[in-house]
């Protein structure tokens, strides 16, 4: 979990051990510190579940409503898209009180990039904040310029791709169930792996795998010798993992979003490893 509250003039990121669990007295002294120093904190981001390793809050409410709500400022939860999951759901209870959503269809939702959507609650609030009123751009109320809201008032670009086109069609041809199930899918098959990993000793995980991402170490083996391996298995067309840091060291990080991924694929990349693991063994 992290959450980081903004000021006026700072950005403030409050230190989450290993991105689990927000300290919410930490939040409320940094708010009252900024505004004790003329400052105007206003806004709380929330991150449900972390990119580079992956890990929630368990089952644990979101932690920003009590605070963002009492302090009378909104809150922003990203990285969303397991909210159409219901096995996920309800490990992030509290959601429902965060001013707005950001999610990224393309990623779980099998989108073609770039597809990045936000949900608020308050229209006007958000179209306050973008909206524009320049010479070549006025209103009718007829033809092709009729309507109060044009797309440069929900953000900063007027010209854009057609987002909603592919996402729409996404959704119309599988439903949101169906997307739910890939989503819980892929956490079911990330514990897996983490399992399996978790038998070899040679293994070490580095971060709880609590959704789709899984991050571990190779005893033995340095940042070089795991760079190579992944690279390794890149161009053998074997596995496609990558490498990430996490508490300052370089680790191998899984994360799985394809819907076709099986569990046979999973024995597969830890045969490859067990195999890598007894050659380096054997040298």
């Amino acid at each position: 979990m992290e959450l980081a509250g903004i000021g006026s003039a700072n950005l403030r990121s409050i230190p989450v051990e290993r991105a689990r669990q927000m300290d919410l007295l930490a939040l409320e002294r940094a708010i009252e510190e900024d505004r004790a120093a003329g400052l105007h904190p206003f806004l709380v981001v929330a991150t449900a579940g972390t990119v580079n390793s992956g890990p929630s809050i368990a089952s644990k409410p979101l932690p920003i409503s009590p605070v963002s709500v009492a302090s009378g400022f909104p809150s922003t939860v990203r990285s969303a898209l397991w909210l159409f999951s219901d096995e996920l759901r309800a490990k992030f209870r509290g959601i429902e009180r965060s001013s707005s959503l950001a999610l990224d269809f393309h990623k779980w939702g099998h989108v073609p990039y770039d597809a990045g959507f936000l949900l608020v609650r308050e229209r006007e609030l958000h179209r306050q904040a973008f909206a524009q009123d320049v010479a070549y751009l006025q209103r009718t109320n007829r033809g092709l310029t009729k309507g109060e809201t044009w797309p440069c008032d929900l953000g900063p670009d007027l010209s854009r791709g057609s987002r909603a086109l592919k996402t729409g069609m996404t959704l119309r041809v599988l439903g949101t169930d169906a997307i739910g199930r890939s989503i819980a899918h892929t956490c079911i098959l990330a514990r897996y792996l983490g399992e399996r990993l978790a038998g070899l000793n040679e293994i070490e995980l580095k971060a709880p795998v609590d959704l789709n991402i899984v991050c571990f170490g190779i005893r033995g083996m340095g940042a070089d010798d795991l760079k190579r391996l992944v690279l390794d298995l890149h161009e053998q067309g074997l596995a496609a993992p990558s490498w990430t840091m996490i508490d300052g060291e370089l680790t191998i990080r899984c994360a799985i979003v394809n819907h076709r991924t099986t569990r046979k694929d999973i024995d597969v990349f830890a045969g490859l490893l067990s195999q890598r693991i007894l050659r380096l063994g054997a040298t």
